[in-house]
């Protein structure tokens, strides 16, 4: 447990980089998602796409508060598994053999 806290301090680990299969679903929607993307870009004024790239900001921003909340709470619900598993069991049925 200690080299992994290690490894997540040092950057060694980083949950959030991830790579995309190639042939996956996620890489097929990205590569439509930029093409689409390329070609609303062509049809904007100057003024249009500046207003976009703001756009494009702020979401950037909103999203990544999101994934840090959603991180969180998966993380504390993943602890909340593990101290149910390992506390005192207040059963009225006897235990099984190994618990």
């Amino acid at each position: 447990m200690t080299k992994v806290l290690e490894d997540l301090w040092c950057g060694a680990i980083r949950p959030c980089e991830r790579e995309v299969r190639p042939n996956s679903e996620y890489a097929r929607l990205q590569s439509a998602m930029e093409k689409e993307h390329d070609r609303f870009w062509s049809m904007l004024t100057p003024e249009a796409k500046e207003a976009y790239n703001e756009f494009c900001k702020t979401n950037i921003e909103l999203m990544a508060i999101s994934d840090a909340d959603c991180f969180a709470k998966g993380f504390r619900l993943g602890i909340q598994f593990l101290l149910a598993a390992i506390i005192e069991d207040n059963s009225q049925l006897p235990a099984l053999e190994g618990d």
